[in-house]
């Protein structure tokens, strides 16, 4: 792992991190989902959906406690980026497997690593905790490449893992949320060694 500086760095999740882990992830999901819904004409603020449920923090947080207290499954990882001794954001991964071609795209996209979250507190935005906690997921794997499912519309999503080296894979899927959909793109970088 690459330690940033005495105050900043990023370590393995533990169960203790559950509380964090959740109050960070639960916020980042009211921000995406009270940003936009896609609906047929487009990006439409979400506030005109009421019926996408919101999970409690609670029930979030329970999860982490149990997901960080079973053993890890091989090429599952959860980090914390830290900012002194509090929790200032988290990444999660998990093996992926080859994507097939799609029209357009020839070639397929070889097995990686997939990106299941990578989220910062606000408080800690734009402090280099993002970069660190991509830097050591990309470290930790030995992945070829890593990929990241981004809703459409999240611009500050896709301006980060822009800059970080991603790109678009030509890659869509729908998700139903409430009684709209949420469209979603793939993003892959491929990882030098």
């Amino acid at each position: 792992m690459r330690v940033a500086s005495p105050d900043r760095s990023v370590r393995p999740a533990v169960p203790g991190d559950a509380a964090a882990i959740a109050h960070i992830q639960a916020t980042g999901m009211e921000t995406v989902l009270a940003r936009l819904s896609v609906g047929p004409d487009g990006v439409t603020p979400l506030a005109v959906d009421k019926s996408v449920p919101q999970v409690p923090e609670r029930t979030v947080r329970e999860q982490w406690v149990e997901t960080l207290s079973a053993p890890r499954p091989e090429g599952c990882h959860t980090l914390v980026a830290l900012h002194g001794a509090g929790v200032a954001g988290f990444a999660s991964c998990a093996p992926g497997g080859e994507v097939e071609p799609v029209p357009g795209r020839e070639a397929p996209i070889v097995a990686g690593t997939d990106i299941l979250a990578l989220e910062v507190a606000p408080d800690f935005a734009r402090s280099g905790h993002g970069s660190r906690l991509l830097a050591a997921l990309a470290d930790l794997t030995g992945a070829p490449n890593l990929r990241v499912w981004i809703t459409a519309g999240d611009d500050p999503r896709v301006r980060f893992f822009q800059s970080a080296g991603f790109a678009p894979a030509g890659v869509g899927r729908r998700l139903a949320a409430g009684s709209g959909v949420l469209v979603e793109h793939l993003w892959t970088a491929d990882i030098e060694r």
